[in-house]
């Protein structure tokens, strides 16, 4: 960690949400319930607290530089609606309780290239069923990725029990600084959001990536 990031990480106790917490903060009263799993440097978690000021965000990453960033990102703006869960992503979801999330973002998760890698990688079939238990009926969950297969393997665990959902209507798409990279390197990117029920204004069948 650089010393900045050092000097964040020592308040994680401020905003740490401990597991045996978790239901209790998500049956509390918000506008909306934003969850980031992977928030990277918190760039997007911050934007999306300071945006709406009356959801609460979340964001789960064990990341110890990345978690003290973010806590720098909040401080600086002040931003009392910010969370932090420092634990593996799908044992959070396991104590979150039914139908409680409104916005989901997984943006660029590890894509374990290496065939005997891949078993490691966060969205499979489990996960989606996991998810499905956990997203509100009107809720949408957000992936980003730069690899095709792991495009591809969202794609398959997730249209079993989810709708695509039409990402233009997810305004603005995240620009995070990973993506501007991956983009100047002439990489492909793959946005694919869903939602749980298929209603006519949600829903695009002409998607297409």
């Amino acid at each position: 960690m650089s010393k900045a990031q050092a000097q964040g990480y020592a308040k994680l106790p401020d905003l740490r949400l401990e597991l045996q917490a978790l239901r209790e903060h998500f049956s509390g009263k918000a506008d909306k319930i934003f969850v980031e799993i992977g928030f990277g440097n918190g760039e997007v978690l911050a934007q999306m607290a300071q945006q709406n000021p009356t959801w609460q965000c979340v964001g789960i990453d064990v990341y110890r530089p990345g978690i003290g960033a973010l806590i720098n990102r909040c401080t600086r703006a002040e931003l009392k609606n910010v969370r932090i869960v420092d634990e593996e992503a799908t044992t959070v979801l396991e104590r979150i309780p039914a139908a409680s999330i409104d916005l989901l973002f997984v943006l660029f998760p590890d894509p374990w290239p290496k065939q005997k890698h891949r078993r490691r990688r966060l969205v499979n079939a489990e996960f989606a069923q996991l998810l499905h238990t956990k997203l509100s009926a009107t809720g949408i969950v957000y992936f980003a990725t730069d690899a095709e297969d792991y495009a591809e393997q969202i794609q398959s665990a997730m249209g079993a029990s989810f709708f695509r959902f039409d990402i233009n209507r997810i305004e603005p798409i995240p620009q995070t600084r990973y993506r501007q990279k991956a983009l100047k390197a002439g990489y492909t990117i793959w946005d694919l959001a869903y939602t749980r029920d298929r209603t006519p204004a949600r829903t695009s069948e002409k998607l297409e990536v």
